[in-house]
């Protein structure tokens, strides 16, 4: 169901940064729905980070085969007209299970990806946005009482 032109469509995408239009609104409208859809799109968006991570040369444990894998599985979940079209009552069953064998399978690497954003990504995230405390704080009091002084 997923042709070749579908992988390498959304492979070009992802290597020059961008996820395509559609597969963004996509994954931005089962974000505001059910578990089992929030579910796709987070493992979705993991994927894409891995993804865009490995081409970027930061992350090196993605192989060619674990590659392919997750670009047939967004290729898949991107298409509307899949196993189930997505339009029908119980139409992201098909791409859940498509994601959760992707997880199941490739679990450890996921997990290796998730510890290395943890230690080279995030930290620049917080740095990025880290609240800094007014001058004039004085953290010898209580935390209750540090918050409702201005």
């Amino acid at each position: 169901m997923v042709t070749q032109h579908d992988v390498n469509d959304i492979e070009m995408a992802l290597n020059r940064g961008n996820v395509p239009t559609d597969f963004e609104s996509k994954l931005e409208g089962l974000a505001m729905q059910s578990l089992l859809h929030r579910s796709v799109e987070r493992n979705c968006r993991l994927f894409i980070a891995l993804l865009q991570a490995a081409h970027k040369d930061e992350f090196k444990q993605l192989t060619p085969s674990a590659k392919e894998r997750l670009l047939r599985v967004l290729a898949y979940v991107r298409k509307d007209d899949d196993a189930i079209a997505d339009y029908k009552q119980n139409g992201f069953v098909d791409d859940q299970r498509e994601v959760q064998a992707v997880v199941a399978d490739l679990g450890v690497l996921l997990d290796s990806f998730k510890s290395w954003r943890l230690c080279h990504q995030v930290p620049g995230l917080w740095n990025q946005v880290a609240p800094t405390l007014p001058p004039t704080s004085d953290l010898s009091q209580p935390a209750v009482s540090r918050a409702w002084r201005f």
